[in-house]
């Protein structure tokens, strides 16, 4: 009687192990979500969503404007690998010529918990287009 409780003990750990891996492999394979708030116009048309990003970890030194901020957010078991690309993605739907990462970071907090990437895409040059256009068309 004992060893058929032993092996019925062992059974049910064995199925909890097995419902607790599946669960974080479902949650290891969920995608990173990113969200995109336009700051203003780029003046270019959107890239092509596996276009050459160029990933900057502080803002360049040259003339350039903010066009979007762009947050990517990835599970608890996310790393920056998983996510940057994602970020990377949308940055290149908004037509800039490079992203500013600002925060890239593992946190876990009342609000949040996962990978998190505070991001900013930029375009070069400070003058912008659409503006330039629209101003161009009062002095007539």
């Amino acid at each position: 009687m004992g060893a058929s409780i032993r092996h019925l003990t062992y059974a049910k750990l064995l199925l909890a192990a097995m419902v607790a891996i599946a669960g974080c492999v479902k949650a290891a394979t969920l995608p990173p979500q990113v969200t995109v708030a336009e700051i203003e116009p780029s003046g270019h048309a959107a890239k092509p969503p596996d276009c050459d990003m160029p990933v900057l970890r502080h803002e360049p030194l040259t003339d350039f404007r903010k066009v979007a901020i762009v947050e990517g957010v990835g599970n608890l078991y996310a790393s920056e690998a998983d996510v940057l690309p994602a970020v990377q993605r949308k940055a290149c739907e908004t037509g800039a010529d490079a992203i500013v990462v600002f925060v890239s970071k593992s946190q876990t907090g009342e609000t949040l918990t996962g990978y998190y990437i505070n991001s900013v895409a930029i375009v070069y040059g400070k003058k912008n287009p659409a503006a330039a256009g629209s101003a161009t068309q009062y002095l007539k």
